[in-house]
């Protein structure tokens, strides 16, 4: 006589389990002729793939639910270490209005393109959940004058909250002053420091004081403070600079939406 297995593990392994979550759309992705995977970030699981069943089909039930960026309230169904499939989505946001600027939407992406690079699956993380839920309330609220210096304030505090920030203020090993920053070390290094096998084949991007200023407001200013300061144009493209650079060394390619203008 063969006995039935007891565990929990056995039954979360084979027999389909039933969630209920929050989650933003972070992207889709087609999958056979009318089918879709979705990316979210959810509020339990952190970020997952899901699986629709035909939503591009004119009579789905799903709607516009399955735009990036909506909030919506999900019903999951699947097996542990399986795809699970989406059985129910509300919205609770669509934050539609990101979406009907390129620009804005551009941007967006822009900051979903790194939280997805560097944010492992399957690992909740309530803090980061709520910041990107913040970022996008805050950018659907400001007038557009105001975003270009918003999306590069957003993309530090991101980098920050997933511990890959680089750090500006001095020289990365001894702490002296500099303004050579090099992105093979995330830092700037001040020329002794920089005296390695490694550094000598880099060329440093040269900083200036008003970049490391503005770059120390940010982190650790409130952001409705941040917000509030003017930049110059020269400012906000040097910083931009220094983060694609060192955006490009953590992942080791550029990031896809580096194709396209982003910052005005």
């Amino acid at each position: 006589m063969v006995e039935k297995p007891k565990t929990r593990g056995f039954w979360e392994r084979h027999v389909a389990m039933l969630t209920r979550t929050e989650g933003i759309v972070l992207k889709t992705q087609r999958y056979g002729e009318a089918d879709l995977i979705v990316t979210y970030f959810t509020l339990n699981k952190g970020i997952i793939k899901a699986f629709v069943k035909s939503p591009r089909k004119t009579k789905s039930r799903f709607g516009s639910s399955l735009e990036p960026l909506t909030h919506a309230r999900i019903s999951l169904i699947g097996k542990e270490q399986s795809m699970p499939k989406i059985t129910q989505s509300d919205i609770i946001n669509s934050f539609h209005c990101l979406r009907e600027n390129l620009h804005v939407f551009t941007n967006t992406s822009k900051l979903i393109e790194i939280l997805l690079s560097l944010t492992p699956e399957g690992i909740p993380n309530n803090r980061l959940f709520s910041f990107l839920f913040n970022t996008l309330n805050i950018i659907g609220s400001l007038e557009q004058k105001q975003k270009d210096t918003l999306y590069l304030i957003l993309q530090i505090r991101l980098l920050v909250l997933l511990g890959y920030a680089p750090r500006l203020e001095g020289c990365g090993k001894c702490g002296k002053r500099s303004l050579d920053f090099y992105q093979g070390s995330g830092t700037p290094l001040c020329p002794r420091c920089a005296i390695t096998p490694v550094t000598r084949r880099e060329q440093p991007i040269k900083l200036t004081h008003r970049i490391v200023n503005f770059y120390s407001h940010c982190i650790k200013w409130p952001i409705y403070i941040v917000t509030r300061l003017k930049p110059s144009q020269e400012t906000i493209a040097g910083l931009s600079l220094i983060l694609e650079r060192h955006l490009e060394h953590l992942l080791n390619k550029r990031l896809h939406t580096t194709a396209f203008p982003t910052f005005s």
